[in-house]
């Protein structure tokens, strides 16, 4: 592919690369990184800009200037979040990270919640997930969109039959270490499905995956950017993972995922 803007990092000066896609997200991307850069953290970030039309990319050019831990990749068009994702993996694969932490870029992830998840990779996770839906987590929206958030993580969790509640968030903190070359950047799906399609190789791969409770807040600014065609398809895509399971495996996918928390 050929960006508008590339990747300008050769050299890590971290091990761990946060990650976020951007588009249109000129209203919170500012307030974003800079909580990001003010964590106690030795991290890089990079941010995959899929060319709005609200000026994001103008907002982390003029970041950039003066964060060197900062880099980001402008794309000619939005390509999918999973691509994004796909994207960022390959850059940390290539400049070494050991971990990898994702959120989203409207702030309805508290980046003040990256330590946790990092601290459960450092207590002997390899995959940890900000969680919606366990006992001690908080969600601010109400409604409809809540009622397709539990709907969509209760259908693959009856499908896969494993152990957890969230599948379906971007907040994730990962293990490069111990995650196969392939496992994630070889996924098809280029939208919301690679996510649960992500849990389910991480499982299949005998990863302990971990979940963190969190708040998760309405976004701060702007809109969804899930189309009824990619809910329409992410349906789609989970009828077909239902149709490769079988109980053998099953059974083996629920001896090894962590249980969450009490």
């Amino acid at each position: 592919m050929e960006y508008v803007r590339a990747a300008q990092r050769v050299v890590p000066t971290s091990d761990t690369l946060i990650f976020t896609l951007t588009y249109n997200e000129a209203l919170t991307v500012n307030e974003l990184l800079n909580v990001v850069l003010a964590l106690p953290l030795d991290a890089d970030l990079l941010v995959v800009d899929d060319l709005g039309t609200d000026g994001t990319a103008d907002v982390l050019t003029r970041l950039a200037l003066n964060s060197p831990r900062l880099d980001f990749v402008v794309r000619p068009q939005k390509l999918g979040i999973g691509s994004a994702y796909k994207v960022a993996w390959e850059y940390a694969r290539r400049l070494g990270y050991s971990r990898v932490v994702s959120l989203d870029a409207d702030m309805s992830h508290n980046p003040r919640d990256i330590p946790r998840l990092l601290a459960a990779l450092d207590a002997g996770a390899d995959v940890a997930i900000g969680s919606r839906f366990l006992k001690d987590s908080r969600i601010d929206y109400r409604g409809l969109r809540l009622f397709l958030s539990r709907s969509a993580n209760l259908s693959v969790k009856l499908v896969t039959r494993l152990p957890i509640s969230e599948y379906t968030t971007s907040f994730r903190a990962m293990r490069l270490s111990t995650i196969p070359h392939g496992l994630v950047e070889g996924i098809s799906e280029d939208g919301y499905s690679f996510f649960f399609i992500c849990m389910a190789r991480f499982a299949q791969n005998h990863l302990a995956i971990k979940e963190i409770p969190i708040h998760f807040h309405e976004r701060l600014a702007g809109r969804s950017k899930i189309s009824k065609w990619e809910i329409l398809h992410s349906t789609f895509n989970l009828m077909r993972l239902a149709s490769e399971r079988d109980s053998k495996n099953v059974l083996q996918l629920k001896s090894i995922v962590e249980p969450p928390p009490a």
